[in-house]
């Protein structure tokens, strides 16, 4: 997919791009719900506190004709404030030291990408909050039978019946449902992948995907809030922050297959006698329909 890359002022050798990129292979490898909610992604700059209006996906009913009346359709759709700017703030000693050895620099890009990803996951999974129903018990492992039922809570909802459905779980409870008979002697017919690689790609219509940032509450017993939904359930809402105004060596990296937008700054400290590579990301997030999403417990 395409990565757009806008760079700002300069320094001699180096080269934004090759960052970005290395940056963002890591970031979409670590990414579960990101993909799958409604994305909004618009290339004006924006600022932290800013509001955006996302359009709403519309719920309408046949009538009756001839005098079924009208609906209004709004085009604000529904705000969404930017309010959760993440930075990742990194020193490296020899910068282009560093941008000539891959293994240097993937080490540096690798730990970038995965806290951008990690700080969108946790805030898009705390919105199981938000959902509209559950099902399953606290402190009980997740079944096949909790999976069909997640499902149809889903359908009940009216999700389209052609649109993905699908469920975050955690690690523990991934692994309850590949030890679950019901499931992997299914899914032995198909030749044994569950098995084998560990992997359970879909069931009874659900993709599933596993995360170790779904979240836990402490209580007696723990609940573990892993999460179905369909992509109205949410949307994700990004814009590119301004290039600073000091003609610091910036880029602002736009990327169509997360539709996530991030800034690369580079600085030199001379308190630090390094280079300062700062991975700043500007985003809302918010629950748009509560009955596209299922609090599946665990």
């Amino acid at each position: 997919m395409a990565v757009n890359v806008i760079v700002n002022g300069t320094t001699t050798g180096w080269i934004p791009e090759i960052w970005a990129r290395e940056i963002l292979s890591h970031l979409r490898n670590y990414v579960a719900i990101t993909p799958r909610v409604n994305r909004d992604y618009d290339n004006e700059i924006a600022q932290y506190g800013n509001t955006v209006n996302v359009p709403l996906p519309l719920s309408l009913q046949a009538a009756d004709a001839p005098t079924s009346g009208t609906t209004n359709v709004s085009a604000d759709g529904v705000p969404v404030v930017l309010d959760k700017f993440k930075t990742v703030d990194v020193e490296i000693g020899d910068l282009f030291s560093a941008q000539s050895r891959p293994d240097v620099m993937q080490n540096v890009t690798r730990a970038a990408g995965i806290a951008l990803a990690e700080a969108v996951e946790s805030d898009l999974l705390a919105l199981y909050a938000s959902a509209g129903s559950s099902v399953g018990t606290a402190g009980t492992d997740v079944t096949a039978a909790v999976l069909r039922q997640a499902r149809q809570k889903l359908v009940e909802a009216k999700a389209p019946q052609l649109e993905d459905k699908f469920v975050v779980l955690s690690p523990k409870d991934y692994a309850a449902i590949l030890g679950d008979s019901n499931i992997t002697n299914a899914l032995n017919y198909g030749g044994g992948d569950a098995v084998r690689e560990g992997r359970v790609p879909s069931v009874y219509g659900l993709q599933i995907l596993e995360s170790q940032l779904v979240p836990v509450v402490t209580g007696t017993p723990n609940t573990t809030y892993n999460l179905a939904f369909t992509r109205d359930f949410a949307v994700l809402a990004t814009r590119p922050l301004p290039a600073p105004l000091d003609n610091t060596p910036s880029a602002i990296v736009m990327d169509d297959e997360t539709q996530l937008s991030f800034r690369l700054t580079l600085q030199y400290s001379n308190t630090a006698k390094k280079h300062v590579l700062s991975v700043d990301l500007l985003y809302g997030v918010k629950a748009i329909r509560a009955g596209l999403g299922v609090q599946v417990l665990g």
